[in-house]
């Protein structure tokens, strides 16, 4: 018997737990994910439903389905991709793409480049026996007919063509332990470019972990940094990382670039098994890390800086984005509604 976790309103769990095809209760919700494959020509790839399924037999659809309890929703991508069409995909493959909130059900979307022959899917009995390639065109006209089951909802067309126009375009990984020091330095001239106060402090800092660059020819468009430290909370003893810098450079904004980095940041975040992903941004940002997946708490406070000299969000206006990952974090997540989060990050350091 599978089991779902069940999810209140807000999209936050609620610790209980929900058998597959019993009657959910009113206010209850489930989690369930799709993942649009697209290869170089920028089709989609299309799944038929087997004519046993009890639920759309014989319909076309993206890869998906139910997140069964315990596991979030990139792990239940991941493995509905394989058990459907028996394609292994890593983590940082999968963008998540688009999120939403139906009648009992959240869903999240998620986009990934593949260039694969039909003829190499292998099909799950009962539940697929065939595959196509459309063009988006396509795809959006028999889904508006309802030929196609989607996930179609608000501006998902409009996000998914600025997916599409971007490419499975070059991006790169730059971390402490292996960093190219060539891309290091770009990195850092980026960085003179749009903060020029800081271009003389040290970089990177302990914390840091990665940082995903994003290029266009020659030239570093935009880059995401990522940090990670262990911390306490109300007993417990967590792995957090963090957005500390997103910038991208003046001639490549507005294209969608920061987006997709963030994308594949917390596709990355996952892949180290991080319990949360927490960090702060100006209010007028939330919008836009929302678009990344990311999960803003208004109301609570993040504390960096030093036992001495704690820096704590609230002084300065900003939003706390907080993502709970890890079955531990999830477990205890009544633990991360109004406590304030202490990260020991050093003197004057905030994410």
């Amino acid at each position: 018997m599978e089991l779902w976790d069940i999810y209140d309103e807000t999209g936050r769990p609620t610790g209980r737990t929900h058998p597959r095809g019993a009657l959910q209760q009113p206010g209850d919700y489930h989690l369930v994910c799709t993942v649009i494959l697209l290869n170089k020509k920028g089709q989609l790839l299309c799944t038929h439903r087997a004519p046993e399924k009890e639920l759309c037999p014989n319909m076309w659809e993206s890869p998906g389905g139910g997140v069964l309890a315990g596991e979030d929703s990139l792990t239940a991508a991941l493995r509905e991709i394989r058990e459907e069409i028996g394609l292994t995909l890593t983590p940082t493959q999968l963008t998540l793409l688009y999120q939403d909130k139906r009648r009992d059900f959240f869903m999240d979307t998620y986009a990934g480049w593949v260039d694969i022959p039909l003829s190499s899917l292998r099909f799950q009995p009962g539940e697929t026996d065939g595959a196509r390639w459309l063009s988006l065109d396509d795809w959006e006209r028999q889904a508006q007919a309802g030929q196609i089951l989607t996930p179609a909802k608000g501006d998902f067309f409009k996000i998914l063509r600025g997916f599409i126009q971007q490419g499975p375009s070059p991006t790169a990984c730059w971390s402490r332990q292996d960093g190219d020091p060539s891309l290091k330095e770009q990195i850092i001239q980026l960085q003179a470019l749009a903060w020029p106060e800081y271009a003389s402090d040290p970089w990177p800092e302990a914390q840091h972990l990665f940082s995903l660059c994003k290029w266009v020819g020659p030239q570093l468009a935009s880059h995401v940094s990522v940090m990670g430290t262990w911390f306490t909370h109300k007993g417990g003893h967590y792995f957090a990382c963090g957005i500390a810098e997103v910038v991208t450079h003046p001639a490549f904004r507005g294209k969608g670039y920061a987006l997709g980095l963030l994308r594949q940041a917390l596709a990355c975040i996952r892949q180290r098994q991080a319990d949360l992903c927490v960090f702060t941004c100006q209010p007028q940002l939330v919008p836009f890390y929302e678009k990344a997946g990311f999960q803003p708490r208004p109301g609570l406070c993040l504390v960096g800086g030093t036992p001495d000299r704690p820096f704590p969000s609230s002084s300065l206006g900003l939003t706390v984005m907080l993502s709970l990952l890890s079955p531990k974090a999830l477990a205890h997540a009544g633990d991360f509604t109004s406590a304030p989060i202490i990260l020991p990050l050093g003197e004057d350091k905030l994410w």
